[in-house]
Order: structure tokens, then C-alpha cells, then sequence
């Protein structure tokens, strides 16, 4: 089993500020990408494996070693535990937060943003 590169597989690569640098799956079940961002010196990991998922940052010389190592540790776990549906255990995720401090950004399900242009587009409608 081996990570396979999806990243030609997307035909917009931008979002937001961010640009989908590279997108690799392992199993179909696992994905670790990597985002460049506006702020050249910040990038973005993604990550989801199973029930964990959410972004590690990075200063931009040490974004592609710490991917490798996250898809590194990632691995390790998914081979030796399997895949079940609430997988990875508490304790890896515990483990994993206290090395790579992954977080949820409010953005991840909300864009604030993308809202209040939506809103402005419905008022607009009543003028």
C-alpha cells in the first residue's frame, strides 16, 4: 500500500487565499495535502484520517518534511491498527494534536465571508 498523488485530479486548485499544492490519498481513506497560502511564508497540511482531521501549519521551509513526517506517522498507525470507522484511537489523536498542534479553523464549515456576499446578493434583490 502506498500514497498515491491525486493532486492533477482537481481542476481548481485555488481556494480562498490557498492553493492546493499537492493532494495525496492513502487507501482512498486517508488524505494529507499540502496549501500554499497568500502569506508565502505559511503553509497549510491538511489532514483526515478517519474521526482526526483539520490543519497543521507550517512555516514554508519546513512544510514538505513535516507532510512527509505526518504522512510517515499516519501510515505507521493505519498499518498497524487497520481501518475502522473511529479510527485513528483517542491516543493517537491526543499524541498527534501535542506534536503537530492540528486545529479546526472557524473556516473549515463556515465561511463568513462567502455568507455575507450570499446575504448582500438577497438584500440586493429587494432594493
Amino acid at each position: 500500500m502506498k500514497w498515491i498523488d491525486k493532486t492533477n485530479t482537481f481542476e481548481k486548485r485555488e481556494w480562498k487565499d490557498k492553493y492546493l499544492e499537492i493532494c495525496e490519498v492513502l487507501d482512498d481513506k486517508i488524505e494529507v495535502n499540502l496549501y500554499s497560502c497568500e502569506d508565502i511564508n505559511n503553509y497549510e497540511i491538511y489532514v483526515s484520517y478517519g474521526v482526526m482531521y483539520g490543519i497543521v501549519y507550517a512555516h514554508k521551509d519546513k512544510a514538505i518534511e513535516l507532510r512527509e513526517e505526518i504522512k510517515k506517522v499516519i501510515y505507521d498507525d493505519y498499518i498497524k491498527n487497520g481501518y475502522s470507522k473511529d479510527m485513528p484511537t483517542d491516543e493517537f489523536i491526543n499524541e498527534f494534536h501535542k506534536k503537530y498542534n492540528i486545529q479546526i479553523p472557524y473556516d473549515m464549515f463556515f465561511d463568513e465571508r462567502e455568507f455575507m456576499n450570499k446575504m448582500m446578493e438577497l438584500f440586493d434583490c429587494f432594493k
